[in-house]
Order: structure tokens, then C-alpha cells, then sequence
């Protein structure tokens, strides 16, 4: 008898022990989710000591307003394969993924940069799968692509460029430096083209005051005319002291070209830009290139038209410099 009741009691003991860890571990459970709820809706479910720290974040205007943005971003995603992944990699930033124009002239001017870096699809048609895919915590890209901003900025903080209205690759430069905070980079790479500039001209010497030089852009079937503060090689050729022609050279914005205006563009030296795949057949296949106004050209008379790929393969620090040494070939006379 004397046993049971030992036994009664012992159950007893434990089942109460039990019932008090109970009401401590719901209490306590209970206090976690009041710790949760201030200042907030949602209940906090993990520790605080396994949530990821808030990543530190700046404003920046941009071309669509401002946007919030990680102080130091490490996944960006670009949506454009020269004006700003050229910028991008002088500054030592290697981008996650970047897209392609998919029916522009491919260029390997950048190649030896960006191998291994997956591309997004075009500028046109970016492949929001393939860059949500990448998790990037910024994403770069043009005024022009402003159609895609809103689902693009719910993929992560996006920021536009207005490369519409102007195209300064010093002062783009300038721009994604500070907004990257690489702005102590600046001043070394605008030193390296400083220097390949003066070079350039002390080499040249007279030479560049003897031969004029027009720039006329094939585009699709038709001529026209950009002037240098939409294109990058423009403003190489000022800064090298090239003698363009008039017209080129006080041109601003653009317009189109007609065959009876081509005698206003001669030359002694004449660059025929082209920038799709299609223009280089175009170019074979215009009707102006047969007509006597075109024949009468001095530029053409004298062997001195060159078509090139410059409007989308000189576009930063790193095209710019290697520009400047293709550009010796047209100016150095056969020896």
C-alpha cells in the first residue's frame, strides 16, 4: 500500500513537472511573438541572430528620378555591352551578366573582359528570367529601356541613363564612379587617355592641320549625320586635334543626309560609320554610291573613304584608348 501511494506521488511529481515546462515554453513562445509584432504586421519567426543584416543603401538621381541603392552593390547586372560596361570595367567592376545588341556588328573590343560573363539576352528584349536568375543587387541600363523599368525595379534597385540626349563617356564615367563610389579612380584613367591624346598629336605633328576629315553614319538605307556630343569618337577626334570638317564639327543632335548634300560633307579623309549587320551590304548595294555627285567626292577620288564600326565599339575609357592607336593608320603616310 505504503508503495502505490510512493508511486502516485512520483507520477504525480512528473506529470506536474511537465505541465509547468509547458506553460514557461508557451509563455515564452507567447513573449517572442510580442517581440515580433511592434511597429509591424508580420511576425517574426526567426532569431535575430540568423536574419541577414540590412545592407547600407544611398539615393542617387538617375534619369527616371532617384532610387535607393546598395552603398556598395557586388551583383550588378548591365543591360548594355559598350557605353556603360566599358566605364564599368575601367573601374575594376566586373558586372554578373550584361546584354548584347543582337543586330549591331559584334566587336571583341571588350572580349578579353568579359569572358565568362553570362549575357541577358539584347538591349532590346533583356531576359528578365535570366537576370532575376543572377540575384543582382543593381541594375544598369538606358533611358531608352525605361518600358521595362517597373519590372525591372522589382528585381532589384535599377538605374537609367540618359545617353539619349547626350553621350559624354568622361562624364558617364564620372557619373557611375561616384555613384559606385570609385570616384578615386577617375582621375588615373582620364590620365592614361590624356596621355595617348598628347601623344597622339606631338607624333603627328603638322600632319593633323593638312587633312580634313568627315563622318557620315549608314544607317539601314539611309545617310545621316551625328554630331560629336552624340558619339563617343567624336569626341576623341576634337580632343585629338583632328581638323573636321565645318559642318561636323559645329553639328548638334543629328538629321538626315541627302545625296544632293554630300558635297558638303567632303573630305580629304571620309568615315562612313555603319553599325548593323545589314549596313555593311548596304553599303555595296546604295544607289548614291554610283552617281556622279558621289564619284566627284574628293575623299573618293583620292581612295580616302573608310566604312567603320565606331558607333557602338567606341564607347568608354577602354574602347576610347584603343581608338586613339587605330586612328594612327589613317593619318601616318605609307613610308
Amino acid at each position: 500500500m505504503r508503495k502505490k501511494s510512493t508511486y502516485k506521488i512520483i507520477v504525480l511529481l512528473f506529470l506536474s513537472a511537465i505541465f509547468a515546462f509547458a506553460i514557461t515554453a508557451c509563455n515564452s513562445k507567447m513573449q517572442w511573438f510580442k517581440q515580433g509584432e511592434i511597429n509591424s504586421t508580420v511576425v517574426r519567426t526567426t532569431p535575430l541572430s540568423l536574419v541577414q543584416k540590412p545592407t547600407a543603401t544611398k539615393i542617387v538621381n538617375h534619369a527616371l528620378g532617384q532610387a535607393e541603392i546598395p552603398l556598395h552593390p557586388q551583383r550588378i547586372v548591365v543591360l548594355d555591352d559598350s557605353f556603360i560596361l566599358d566605364p564599368l570595367l575601367a573601374l575594376s567592376i566586373k558586372p554578373v551578366g550584361f546584354a548584347a545588341g543582337a543586330n549591331f556588328i559584334n566587336s571583341d573590343n571588350l572580349s578579353e573582359f568579359v569572358s565568362g560573363i553570362p549575357k541577358v539576352g539584347d538591349w532590346e528584349r533583356p531576359s528578365l528570367e535570366k537576370i532575376l536568375s543572377l540575384k543582382p543587387d543593381l541594375i544598369l541600363g538606358h533611358i531608352w529601356q525605361k518600358r521595362f523599368y517597373s519590372l525591372l525595379s522589382a528585381i532589384a534597385p535599377t538605374v537609367l541613363i540618359d545617353t539619349d540626349s547626350e553621350v559624354d563617356f568622361k562624364k558617364n564615367l564620372k557619373y557611375l564612379a561616384d555613384i559606385l563610389d570609385k570616384s578615386d579612380r577617375v582621375d588615373r584613367i582620364l590620365a592614361e587617355y590624356n596621355q595617348r591624346i598628347q601623344t597622339f598629336r606631338q607624333q603627328l605633328g603638322t600632319t593633323l592641320n593638312t587633312k580634313t576629315v568627315s563622318i557620315v553614319h549608314l544607317y539601314g538605307s539611309t545617310v545621316h549625320v551625328y554630331g560629336s556630343d552624340l558619339t563617343v569618337y567624336g569626341q576623341i577626334m576634337k580632343d585629338a586635334g583632328i581638323r573636321l570638317i565645318p559642318a561636323y564639327r559645329d553639328l548638334k543632335g543629328y538629321s538626315g543626309l541627302s545625296i544632293e548634300a554630300l558635297s558638303d560633307w567632303d573630305a580629304d579623309i571620309l568615315f562612313v560609320v555603319v553599325l548593323l549587320k545589314t549596313d555593311s551590304e548596304h553599303l555595296r548595294s546604295l544607289s548614291f554610291l554610283k552617281q556622279p555627285l558621289w564619284s566627284a567626292l574628293k575623299a573618293v577620288q583620292n581612295k580616302q573613304v573608310y566604312a567603320v564600326t565606331w558607333a557602338n565599339t567606341v564607347a568608354g575609357p577602354i574602347t576610347a584608348n584603343q581608338f586613339i592607336d587605330d586612328l594612327y593608320k589613317y593619318f601616318v603616310e605609307p613610308s
